[in-house]
């Protein structure tokens, strides 16, 4: 499974991007997304509903209360990322996990460990970046 984080400050446009790179990689394969929410209740709305309308074939949330979508309450994001193999996802698309150690698309200019690309610019996203982000996705090598 190939995997890739989208991180950035608030508001930023990681759902958005989000939501471009899953319509687009719908084309190559399976693809599951997992949204940090350490704030928020995990429900099946918001920004987790935007990824499953973008077209995702499994998501997960990872929120104040566990997770929710087929991982078991308390796990984290390795627990979901598990889940997705499990459900043999060919792209997982993580929003979120700063801190994490997977490779990271970087909104908004912010330093986190394991940058592979630094998106300038707000939504809308030029069709032909999130071209660019898939080729590099697929790519990459499997974590």
């Amino acid at each position: 499974m190939k995997i890739v984080s989208v991180v950035g400050p608030k508001k930023s446009g990681k759902t958005t991007l989000v939501e471009e790179l899953v319509r687009s990689l719908k084309r190559h394969g399976r693809v599951g997304t997992i949204k940090n929410m350490p704030h928020h209740p995990v429900e099946d709305r918001g920004d987790t509903k935007r990824h499953f309308e973008a077209g995702a074939d499994v998501v997960v949330g990872v929120g104040q209360e566990g997770v929710f979508f087929k991982v078991a309450r308390g796990g984290g994001l390795e627990e979901a990322l598990e889940e997705l193999r499990r459900e043999g996802v060919d792209y997982a698309i993580v929003e979120g996990f700063k801190r994490s150690d997977l490779p990271k698309i970087v909104l908004g200019g912010i330093d986190v460990p394991n940058p592979i690309v630094a998106v300038e610019g707000r939504p809308p996203f030029d069709d032909d970046l999130i071209e660019e982000l898939v080729r590099l996705l697929i790519s990459s090598q499997e974590l």
